[in-house]
């Protein structure tokens, strides 16, 4: 206030009041309830002052010290305008009227010194307007003394400030939320350290995984968490240099618990810069990987915090004529924008003051002000100094007797701190809304909402980031619905966990399965307050699907040890790979390459769908056997959009076949089997899906080839009990073929020799299976040679063919079990007996049919067996499978004929 005012005797400015009075249109009948100071002749500031007083926009009143209880006697509109009292409810009354429930009374009490003290004074304190709504007052009261030094009057001026505070108090929530994101990484320790590496800080997650509460570690090097070869070393300053060289550095190491003991950490260690740039310390993130060394999973933290303090700001009250020169600026003014005499800026352009956009905003409020209205806005301006503030600024027209503007107010309010603090806030708020949104783990706070004595019975999001929207599949503004409104049928039990978290204090882990999404996670939980709680959602799919993949695997193996039978093994196999994998169907089956069929004779089928054992056509779900006959596997992740079962995408679906994977099993290149696995859901088949389904066919094939093995083996001690005997009973047969058509007994003893050696060399052959290619009559010649007591006992006819060694061995095996036989009981168990073998081929190329012709004669008439030897179904149903051959065996009364037909790429067979 101008020290003129000071000078003022009450009957002056009494009288002043009355003359404002009267301008304003609201004399009393009663007599004068205001009164105004006019000043001396010789103090025109302040009657300029006053004049401005009465039309500016700045709330002022003055009261009278003089009366009892130290009443209101003047008023400004703006006063009135602020409070929303008339002036008839104000004047004669003292200003604790203002006063109400929420005026804080520490306030009150400074209030009374300063009047007692008679001293100016300068506080915030909460008024209440007419309406009863409260307001924070940044009010400045003064005494007014005469000529004399008499207390005259007391002046007091009011801003409201409240939105000020709002904007503190989003602040104060901010950092609020930034801290319960900072501890809500419970599984991760957060460490802030100054620039010389001493803790200052760290959160829940430090305390969990490193032992040390907060309170213990505050003020210790970081070097106590190293461990004695790494503190050696100098690890901690070399990390600490690193991150000031590249901006951050890597920490994979063993480190150490409070106990001593040793955990493996993952993390990273970057430096904690303020808002200009400048180092303030580091801050280092890891999580405790011991079990998991081999599989680290970074985690981003940032743990910045800002921190200010709002700071009120004075006003800035000037008087421009309407040029928008300056005329007059208060004292106040002058302090805040750094000006010692006013001289010096008197009758300067106040527009020129403010810089870039400013200046027109300027130019347009003096406008709106010429104008008889009121401009307003915010904007830089330097002090005379050249320090830079900001401002916001009310432009109001001061009116003369004639009612029009005659001057101009101008009041600047410094808002330079509050526009800091809004860009710390911005950018705090953005750097907690990145962070809140960039997380790849889900995130919500949420409202426990209770129903009496029935407990806690639903949640209300207050907010989720994206990830948890997308995890769960939540819609994306779930914030602020209630989940049992999002999922009706979610488990009382879950809502009951997160209760307990909210009234125990205590975070809790734990796992949940959603079956509808396919989906796990591993839920971390802790309390906000004492209605709400944070949660963090980790998505777990992978590694429980991992597990389920791994306890599969060794159940395969467990359950396949002792199984015998193959159909067995294939339908265990199903059975574990559609229950892992979460399938409709799944099995093997025998495929007919030819006829383009599949047969399954044992399949799983999931509980509540139609079995799909039996026969089926490729043809009628799409064409991709032609993949299948290459040898390729099929992986189809939603068949409707496959070209290859595009158009048979309903017959896929009517079997719960959304989805499929088909691995062929190819014998000497054919397509002859097929592991199957069908999804009842469209979706991509993981890369580790495929491999666990691999696997399971690997063993599952490994497990048949042991049961054929056995049964082979088994097949073969037969065997070769049976060719013990047969090699006896050849022996005697030759011998005594050889005593009866011998001359004499060194003729005998020579030709029985040789027949012994022969005998020995087919057994060599059949029993070593080391031919390769070769002739098939070269073949037949040494499976019969044994036999050949005269050159006219066998006769060959038919084409040079050319045979593998397995089916070389094969049909030696079948020709020396003929001839055995032959030798026993048929043609060649008579000295006229003979066996014509005729081959023949027809076609041509690998499909070409070779047909092999055993005809007997001249031996005993022929009988059929009752009951079929081993031999004999040796030959019909073993040997010739191998080369892909069929077999006819009959008994005519003249000799038993057999006839062998095969293709020719089964005998090329090696």
């Amino acid at each position: 206030m101008d020290s003129d005012l000071h000078e003022l005797s009450r009957e002056e400015l009494e009288a002043e009041i009355l003359r404002l009075r009267a301008k304003l249109g609201e004399r009393p009948d009663g007599g004068p309830e205001t009164s105004s100071p006019r000043p001396h002749s010789s103090a025109a500031n302040a009657d300029v002052l006053f004049s401005a007083v009465d039309k500016t926009g700045l709330p002022m009143i003055l009261t009278d010290p003089n009366q009892d209880d130290d009443p209101i006697v003047f008023t400004n509109r703006a006063f009135l305008d602020l409070t929303g009292y008339g002036i008839d409810e104000v004047v004669g009354r003292n200003c604790r009227f203002l006063q109400g429930p929420d005026t804080e009374p520490d306030r009150i009490d400074e209030i009374r010194a300063a009047l007692r003290e008679n001293r100016d004074l300068k506080t915030e304190i909460t008024n209440h307007r007419r309406d009863g709504t409260p307001f924070v007052n940044a009010l400045f009261i003064g005494p007014v003394f005469d000529g004399e030094g008499r207390l005259r009057y007391r002046f007091g001026s009011q801003i409201d400030v409240t939105e000020a505070h709002r904007n503190r108090r989003r602040w104060i929530e901010s950092e609020e939320r930034q801290r319960a994101i900072f501890n809500s990484a419970s599984e991760m320790a957060i460490i802030v350290t100054d620039t010389e590496g001493r803790v200052t800080d760290w959160n829940v997650g430090a305390e969990r995984i490193l032992g040390w509460s907060a309170d213990e570690i505050r003020g210790q090097a970081i070097e106590r968490i190293f461990t004695p070869e790494d503190r050696a070393n100098g690890r901690a300053q070399e990390e600490m240099a690193i991150v000031l060289r590249d901006g951050h550095a890597e920490d994979v190491r063993w480190h150490l618990r409070k106990d001593g003991g040793r955990f493996y950490a993952v993390g990273d260690m970057t430096a904690l810069r303020g808002m200009d740039g400048a180092h303030q310390g580091y801050v280092k993130a890891m999580c405790d990987r011991t079990e998991e060394r081999h599989n680290a999973i970074k985690y981003q933290a940032d743990a910045e915090f800002m921190r200010s303090v709002l700071a009120s700001s004075a006003d800035c009250i000037k008087v421009l004529d309407l040029d928008g020169g300056l005329t007059f600026m208060s004292e106040g003014g002058m302090r805040v924008m750094e000006v010692s005499d006013f001289n010096h800026i008197k009758g300067c352009p106040w527009p020129d003051f403010w810089q870039d956009q400013g200046h027109f905003d300027a130019l347009a409020a003096l406008d709106a002000a010429r104008a008889g209205g009121i401009g307003h806005f915010q904007g830089a301006a330097d002090t005379y100094l050249g320090t830079p503030k900001w401002w916001d600024v009310q432009v109001t027209p001061i009116l003369g007797a004639d009612g029009r503007p005659e001057k101009i107010l101008s009041i600047s309010r410094d808002i330079t701190d509050q526009k800091a603090v809004e860009g710390r806030l911005a950018e705090s708020e953005g750097r907690w809304r990145r962070l809140f949104e960039g997380m790849q783990e889900g995130f919500f706070s949420a409202e426990m909402i209770h129903d009496g004595d029935a407990g806690t019975v639903d949640f209300r999001l207050v907010e989720v980031n994206p990830a948890f929207a997308s995890l769960t599949e939540l819609p994306a503004d779930s914030a602020g619905r209630t989940m049992r409104d999002l999922l009706p049928d979610i488990p009382q039990g879950l809502i009951d966990t997160y209760a307990r978290v909210v009234e125990t204090g205590q975070p809790e882990n734990f796992e949940i399965d959603i079956p509808e999404l396919r989906r796990a996670f591993e839920v971390r939980a802790s309390k906000q307050d004492d209605r709400r709680l944070v949660a963090l959602f980790l998505d777990i799919t992978e590694r429980k699907q991992a597990e389920a993949r791994r306890a599969a695997t060794t159940e395969l193996g467990d359950r396949l040890r002792d199984v015998t039978q193959q159909e067995d093994i294939s339908g265990i196999a199903a059975e574990i790979m559609g229950r892992t994998l979460g399938l409709s169907h799944a099995g093997y089956g025998q495929v007919d390459p030819d006829a383009e069929t599949i047969s399954v004779a044992q399949a799983w089928t999931a509980p509540g769908l139609t079995d799909v054992s039996g026969l089926h056509r490729f043809r009628d779900y799409g064409s991709y056997i032609e993949d299948l006959k290459a040898g390729r596997d099929v992986v189809i992740g939603d068949v409707r959009r496959d070209p290859r079962t595009g158009g048979d995408a309903e017959a896929l679906a009517s079997i719960n076949a959304r989805g499929l994977l088909n691995l062929p099993v190819l014998e000497q290149g054919r397509f002859v089997a097929m592991f199957y696995a069908l999804k009842p859901e469209a979706g991509d088949w993981s890369p580790e899906d495929i491999a666990f389904v691999r696997n399971v066919v690997d063993r599952t094939r490994s497990a048949i080839a042991r049961v054929e093995a056995e049964a082979q083996q088994r097949l073969l001690n037969h065997e070769l009990s049976h060719r013990m005997k047969n090699m006896l009973a050849m022996v005697q047969s030759i011998a005594t073929q050889t005593m009866r058509g011998a001359a004499d007994l060194d003729t005998a003893r020579d030709v029985l020799a040789n027949r012994l050696i022969a005998l020995g060399k087919s057994h060599d052959l059949l029993l070593g299976g080391s031919l390769s290619k070769a002739p098939l009559a070269n073949v037949i010649e040494n499976a019969i040679d044994i036999h050949r007591d005269r050159p006219d006992r066998f006769s060959l006819h038919g084409p040079p063919v050319m045979v593998g060694s397995k089916a070389a061995l094969s049909l030696s095996l079948i020709l020396h079990e003929l001839a055995t036989n032959a030798a026993k009981y048929g043609a060649l168990s008579s000295a006229d007996g003979h066996v014509t073998i005729t081959c023949t081929a027809d076609g041509g190329g690998d499909d070409a049919t070779v047909t092999l012709h055993w005809v007997e004669a001249g031996g005993p008439p022929v009988v059929a067996p009752k009951r079929t030897g081993f031999g004999t179904r040796l030959i019909e149903r073993g040997l010739a499978g191998s080369f892909e051959g069929t077999v006819n065996l009959r008994y005519p009364a003249p000799g038993v004929v057999c006839t062998i037909s095969a293709p020719q790429r089964g005998l090329l067979a090696s």
